[in-house]
């Protein structure tokens, strides 16, 4: 538990601006999920799927590494507009755009999915159990950060540095033509749960109660990184 506490945050707001926090926050990450399920399935149903996914596919590492690049610098600036004293609309502007951008990343994979295993496999065993699994998970460990009093700042280095590890191990293997299986896709799942911890301890302790659209990039991030993960992870048991 921390000593000092900085009044102005939502942890020493009163419970009406709390509520009110928390109400708005996770109704953008909820709007968020709509909008990148809606995105996603508009991109699939055109021909610009086929485009991505020879984009992403047809160049081997040097497209997905493109990829990768363009991912983080679309993030930043994304994260940037959400976390500055913009206006309301020009945040806003930031979480569409990382909202829109997690729909083009997932955009080949499921694109791929849907030309070998068809739809209702790629719905019902896929993109159902994945998204059931990420939900799921993502409340229990946001419900143990509003439960308990444990301070979840400690998990800072180790997200940050697994970052950095996790891109590397996928470069070294992919480089090495080593195939790590299911494993690999486990210990990112394990991360994300870690980096969902700290980034809702951040809204919960950190935050003011203005910076609703912050808290909502947030979560939203550490919930659609998850989703992929765990979308892998079933992909993996239908190969």
């Amino acid at each position: 538990m921390n000593s000092y506490t900085n009044p102005f945050t939502v942890a020493a707001a009163a419970p009406y601006a709390r509520a009110a926090f928390y109400r708005r926050t996770y109704g953008l990450v909820a709007l968020s999920c709509v909008a990148f399920g809606v995105v996603l399935a508009a991109l699939l149903a055109s021909p610009i799927a086929d485009v991505l996914t020879s984009l992403f596919f047809g160049n081997g590492m040097f497209g997905w590494l493109i990829v990768i690049a363009a991912f983080w610098g679309i993030s930043a600036f994304a994260n940037r507009l959400a976390f500055t004293g913009a206006s309301a609309g020009t945040q806003l502007s930031g979480l569409g755009l990382y909202a829109v951008l997690e729909a083009v990343i997932f955009t080949p994979v499921l694109n791929v999915c849907l030309k070998i295993f068809g739809a209702e496999v790629t719905v019902n065993e896929i993109v159902l159990p994945a998204a059931a699994a990420t939900l799921l998970l993502a409340l229990g460990l946001t419900l143990t950060v509003f439960m308990t009093r444990t301070d979840f700042s400690f998990l800072r280095a180790f997200v940050n540095i697994g970052i950095f590890v996790a891109l590397g191990a996928i470069v070294v293997f992919w480089l090495a033509g080593i195939n790590p299986g299911t494993w690999l896709i486990v210990a990112l799942i394990a991360l994300m749960a870690a980096a969902i911890l700290w980034y809702t301890w951040i809204v919960k302790e950190r935050l003011r109660p203005d910076q609703h659209v912050a808290a909502a990039l947030l979560i939203f991030s550490g919930i659609a990184t998850m989703f992929w993960y765990f979308v892998q992870l079933f992909i993996s048991r239908r190969q």
